[in-house]
């Protein structure tokens, strides 16, 4: 019970400091807009595909007429023109926001550490304060910008694809939905630990640039007492720290990503069955 609390605690601390980045994104309301917009068009032009592919093959090669099926290849044509458009879009807005919030979050940051007091920087080091600028924030960026695109494309995807299911054939449409659950719990038992191995290796890494940040700054004074091969033994071994966590978070990920295309295509083939 302990352990679920604190996981549910940190559940809830997360998507916080995710909430945190509110105010940045709505000073671009333009772009979050047009991101939205390229968005939906994106999902549902990714939608009606297979509607159109299935109508052509159910009715347009019993027409004699010839002008049917070519009319029907035009409009497939148009719809992936569409189709891609929409992706670049899509791309170039999400991309761009999350450019511009992690630029202007690395300077709110930087102005706020410039005015903390001489006590802060004598418990924190100088090393990992700029790693937290530029690795930390990159992290955000790719939670704002592409992570999030996806997440968001799957979703309307997935709305959609629930709907067309259903009106096609409620009693498949059951099964999978009923399927959901047993798909979903595992992948996000997975998820938790990814997160959690990747947050690791974050620190990590943070503490061997600390390291490396404030041993190159003081390379004189490492030198006058003949501590290179005790600098570069403590760097070694933070790198090694580092690489053994990402190493984790590796293992983790590809272990979530096999079992994530097991489960799903696992439960499209039974369906394929019944």
């Amino acid at each position: 019970m302990a352990e679920q609390a604190r996981a549910e605690e940190n559940k809830t601390r997360s998507l916080r400091s995710l909430g945190r980045l509110t105010p940045y994104v709505m000073r671009y309301r333009a772009l979050v807009a047009g991101a939205l917009m390229s968005l939906a068009l994106a999902a549902i032009t990714s939608l009606a595909l297979p509607l159109a592919v299935r109508r052509m093959i159910d009715h347009g090669f019993t027409q004699s007429d010839g002008r049917f099926i070519n009319s029907y290849f035009a409009m497939l044509m148009v719809m992936a023109i569409v189709l891609a458009a929409a992706s670049a879009l899509r791309y170039y807005f999400v991309i761009t926001i999350g450019e511009r919030i992690v630029a202007d979050l690395r300077r709110d940051v930087f102005s706020h550490v410039t005015r903390l007091s001489p006590s802060f920087f004598d418990v924190n080091q100088s090393g990992e304060i700029v790693s937290r600028l530029t690795a930390d924030t990159t992290q955000i960026k790719s939670a704002v910008g592409a992570t999030a695109s996806v997440a968001l494309r799957n979703f309307i995807l997935c709305i959609g694809a629930m709907g067309m299911m259903i009106v096609t054939s409620p009693k498949l449409s059951s099964l999978v939905i009923g399927a959901i659950p047993l798909i979903v719990f595992p992948l996000v038992a997975f998820g938790r630990s990814v997160r959690k191995r990747s947050r690791a290796a974050q620190d990590t890494l943070a503490d061997a640039s600390a390291f490396a940040n404030e041993t190159i700054a003081a390379t004189r004074t490492v030198q006058a007492f003949n501590g290179e091969d005790a600098a570069a033994t403590r760097y070694g071994t933070a790198v090694e720290s580092a690489y053994e966590a990402a190493r984790a978070a590796i293992r983790s990920r590809a272990l979530l990503t096999g079992i994530a295309i097991t489960l799903i295509f696992g439960s499209v083939v039974a369906v394929l069955w019944v």
